[in-house]
């Protein structure tokens, strides 16, 4: 078992040091095998595919927090707050998925949504409350706690799944939008009641398979699903990426490693996001030989190809001793959208990488530059992308997602959690 998921969590499940940047080794990265192309293994068609061309986005504004706003640590929104916040209430936004116009976002021991339909939108607590004590309750969501949430996604019937890494739990929220019968059931992993989590002993530590109630996993930290409702999660503590079963039981299997190596030395790997499209699960991800990994496995047997990989100079924009700052990662079906240093690329599933959002001018990627006010619109060859968490260990703290109209969106921090959202047509 890997124990950099175990320190992580003797953190808090968060990351190392904020501000911290990885290590840059002399060299050059490995090499690339046969393709996984969209199709292979699966019978749908590319989620979200209009094929009507390359993505062009043209602008960016600031949609919700206060990037520059020095909120009081651990105060953030109140139900019904606009989605800016108020005055040093910001909301601490993550990981982003869209249900219909519905923008969702888990907050630490929270899940929130935002109808962005509405002539005003405001955020709103859908499960979770945050406090000091991290534990484990299903039940009707006003009284559903969570200890560390890190992932979500939603199937086709508007249901929430929530990843929460300290308890080594999935959950399952139906009706997540009607809180009269909002509820949150145990989905696999922990499935009891857990009270006084502690994040350096954390509960249901394993690798066992089988039944959803009787898994176990060690420190999940991303989650992805498939149109047919099976959810795929990086198991951070076990090297693995583990299949959950959308079948009575929640059947959880090994699909494959998650492994890398660099001067035939094995490489601890950090995925930093991660999503399924037409039968194929994408890692984007880096390791700790400061290599960055685009990669492809194919759904049906598990084989793996890489897209990219490599040091910072497979973007075009960066030279091989460029420190990584590796985030989100989103696709319209057709090309994948990456974050990496500033700058959102587009990659296809043949590695050819453009550019798509960014400044790369700024001198800076991890605040914004003097004189640049966020709250206003940029080009999106202007736009600062900023974003002051660098983990070393854990990723950087910064999502990627697009909504149903191809508008991209960008999660990141500066002094606070913010989202832009990135004009696009075709």
């Amino acid at each position: 078992m890997c124990l950099l998921a175990l320190a992580l969590a003797a953190c808090g499940g968060g990351g190392a040091d904020p501000d911290a940047g990885t290590t840059n080794d002399d060299g050059g990265g490995g090499g690339q095998d046969a393709r996984v192309t969209p199709g292979d293994g699966s019978t749908d068609e590319p989620d979200g595919s209009t094929g009507g061309g390359a993505l062009a986005c043209t602008t960016g504004t600031l949609l919700a927090g206060h990037p520059e706003h020095d909120a009081e640590p651990g105060v953030h929104a109140n139900q019904g707050d606009p989605l800016r916040g108020v005055e040093g209430r910001p909301l601490g936004w993550r990981e982003v998925i869209f249900v219909g116009d519905r923008m969702v976002t888990v907050v630490g021991q929270e899940v929130w949504a935002s109808d962005l339909s509405e002539a005003s939108p405001t955020v709103r607590r859908v499960a979770g409350v945050d406090s000091t004590n991290q534990q484990l309750l299903d039940g009707p969501c006003a009284s559903a706690r969570f200890a560390n949430l890190q992932d979500l996604a939603a199937d086709a019937e508007g249901s929430l799944y929530v990843m929460d890494q300290t308890g080594n739990a999935v959950l399952k929220i139906t009706d997540p939008f009607d809180a009269a019968s909002c509820e949150v059931h145990y989905w696999a992993g922990t499935s009891v009641d857990t009270t006084d989590i502690r994040p350096g002993t954390p509960p249901n530590v394993g690798e066992t398979e089988g039944p959803g109630a009787s898994a176990q996993f060690a420190l999940p930290g991303r989650m992805a699903i498939d149109t047919d409702g099976t959810l795929y999660v990086w198991d951070e503590g076990n090297a693995s990426i583990r299949r959950i079963a959308n079948d009575a039981a929640h059947t959880v299997s090994t699909l494959t490693a998650v492994e890398s190596t660099y001067d035939g030395r094995s490489q601890d790997v950090i995925v930093d996001s991660m999503l399924v499209s037409n039968g194929v699960l994408y890692l984007y991800a880096h390791d700790t030989a400061n290599q960055v990994i685009l990669e492809a496995v194919r759904l049906s047997d598990g084989s793996k190809s890489d897209i990219l990989r490599g040091r910072a100079d497979v973007f075009p924009d960066f030279d091989s001793s460029t420190s990584l700052q590796v985030g989100g990662m989103a696709t319209d079906g057709e090309e994948l959208f990456v974050y990496f240093k500033g700058l959102i690329y587009a990659v296809t599933l043949e590695g050819a990488i453009r550019k798509v959002v960014g400044y790369e001018g700024a001198r800076s990627t991890i605040e914004f530059e003097s004189g640049y006010d966020p709250t206003v619109p940029h080009p999106v060859d202007e736009l600062h992308l900023a974003n002051r968490s660098q983990y070393a260990t854990a990723g950087a703290d910064s999502w990627l997602a697009i909504d149903a109209n191809d508008d991209l969106y960008f999660v990141g921090s500066v002094l606070d959690p913010y989202v832009v959202r990135i004009d696009c047509a075709r």
